[in-house]
């Protein structure tokens, strides 16, 4: 079994913001919910600032293990706010209208969060935004589907002048699960999800392509584009050795590379290797750790996988040292993780 390496997928610190904001106001200490992230406060308060899709997962199941709230993603989607996406958040209310809008997002949104990808088509009087995720998402998928769905459908209808996600915002979002037990008390605030779907989408009529957006400034477009290509030039360039190092710890069966053989595919020395990550503040074994934690929690969402099959895939021969690895992860065994996914239903 040879795993893919999803792990130098990013996304705005801001994202990590809200959902330590929304967590402490539910009387949950900052540094539950930041435990294993490597993250703090002030890292997430910085506007330029990327975090890893892995800190964010970690901050996610965290935010589950200690509320156990099945509608937190809803209350995360409609929470958000336009200045939360900086620059592409000013861009897209400065676009004429919002078909400009969405092509505009698609280039931008999917540059600063690159775990997924979105094109847009129209199907009849319908448009159809189909959303696909470039990076395996594990057992938080519905989680994190259902976050990121009506975060956009909130954005484009505040994006319209509107409050909610449904007052001038006429929208279906289809997903491939059932309906979970938290929708009831949030539809009325929702767009309506059909669910059981064969495919991730967002619909909406046709006719509002060319809805006028009223804060529209063509100067101001122009410099969100100006500042948007700027930080995706700066993010290219600012690829860390960590980075590096993420991209290749890809397991092949059962084994992930040491770092002898992760210096040979960087063409560094060992020391080297080692001093670098020593600079950047981590080391080989923190980020094989990171490795072993991702992947972990992804197989074990795949039910026809037995805990030993999980264990050995991720480089454990031994059944009880994965066990107890996981439980410093994560605050579970194994098979508690696994109950309680499949007690939590799809959501």
């Amino acid at each position: 079994m040879s795993l893919p390496s999803p792990r130098n997928a990013t996304i705005p610190a801001t994202y990590g913001l809200s959902l330590l904001s929304l967590m402490t106001e539910h009387g949950h200490a900052e540094q539950d919910i930041l435990a294993g992230s490597e993250l703090s406060r002030a890292q997430l308060q910085d506007q330029h600032t990327q975090i890893s899709g892995w800190q964010y997962v970690v901050m996610l199941n965290n935010a589950w293990r200690l509320d156990g709230d099945s509608g937190l993603a809803y209350e995360l989607g409609l929470r958000s706010q336009v200045t939360k996406h900086g620059f592409v958040g000013f861009g897209l209310i400065s676009c004429a209208t919002l078909r400009e809008a969405i092509e505009f997002s698609e280039r931008y949104f999917q540059a600063r969060v690159s775990v997924f990808h979105s094109d847009m088509s129209i199907k009849g009087d319908q448009v159809v935004i189909d959303l696909r995720e470039t990076m395996p998402l594990g057992p938080q998928r519905a989680l994190i589907l259902d976050l990121v769905l009506v975060e956009l459908c909130s954005l484009f209808a505040k994006v319209l002048g509107t409050d909610t996600a449904t007052a001038g915002w006429t929208s279906e979002i289809w997903v491939p699960y059932a309906e979970p037990v938290a929708y009831a008390s949030y539809k009325d605030r929702l767009p309506r999800f059909r669910f059981n779907q064969a495919a991730v989408q967002i619909r909406f009529p046709a006719r509002m392509l060319d809805e006028p957006i009223p804060s529209a400034d063509a100067v101001s477009v122009q410099l969100a584009i100006d500042r948007c290509e700027q930080e995706i030039a700066k993010k290219a360039a600012e690829q860390t050795t960590a980075d590096l190092v993420r991209g290749h710890l890809i397991c092949s069966e059962g084994r992930y590379p040491d770092v002898a053989a992760m210096a040979q595919k960087l063409l560094l020395s060992e020391r080297t290797l080692k001093r670098r990550l020593q600079d950047e503040g981590c080391s080989f074994q923190s980020l094989l750790d990171q490795a072993r934690h991702q992947d972990s929690l992804r197989l074990l969402g795949n039910p026809t996988l037995a805990i030993k099959q999980v264990a050995e895939a991720v480089g454990y021969t031994d059944p009880a040292n994965f066990a107890r690895a996981f439980a410093k992860w994560t605050g579970f065994s194994p098979r508690e993780w696994r109950q309680r996914q499949t007690s939590r239903g799809p959501n």
